[in-house]
């Protein structure tokens, strides 16, 4: 069986906690690993420092470009959507968790702590069996039935897509 382009939803590749490569190929031109606050829909959330140099940047760009690529489940995607900064205490407040305390050097009561929310256009996945005897059958099936064998790939299902 072919797990040719399987649509799948952003939330059954993104969890609150995962890290994602996040930036553009305009304006600033790098990528900064981040970790999503949650997620809302086809919105990923992020908590950021806007004291940080590099988020000025940001206003600049028209969308962001979004990398995966989690081992642990054995899930990469490729992502590109708008974005706008919210500086809304509530929505900080809904996604604050411990990590967010440990990065800000404040915690909570840190200046600058604003939400990057990134509404996801377009996309791709690909993922595989996770585990080592995932990963065996895996290359087992690819190895008799060709790489399309080995795992599922197809579009991120956002629902504001138009993939």
């Amino acid at each position: 069986m072919t797990h040719d382009d399987e649509s799948k939803p952003l939330s059954e590749l993104l969890e609150a906690g995962t890290t994602l490569m996040v930036g553009s190929t305009t304006g600033v031109g790098e990528f900064r690993p981040l970790t999503v606050a949650g997620l809302a829909d086809d919105r990923i959330h992020i908590l950021l420092d806007t004291n940080e140099q590099w988020v000025s940047a940001l206003d600049a760009m028209q969308s962001l470009h979004v990398t995966l690529s989690d081992e642990r489940k054995n899930n990469w995607a490729w992502m590109v959507g708008k974005f706008h900064l919210s500086h809304d205490p509530s929505l900080i407040d809904e996604l604050w968790n411990p990590f967010a305390d440990a990065y800000f050097d404040n915690g909570r009561e840190s200046a600058g702590i604003a939400v990057l929310a990134i509404d996801v256009d377009r996309g791709r996945y690909w993922s595989a069996p996770s585990g080592r005897i995932g990963s065996l059958i895996s290359a087992v099936k690819a190895k008799l039935g060709g790489a399309e064998q080995s795992g599922a790939h197809g579009d991120i299902s956002a629902s504001t897509a138009s993939a």
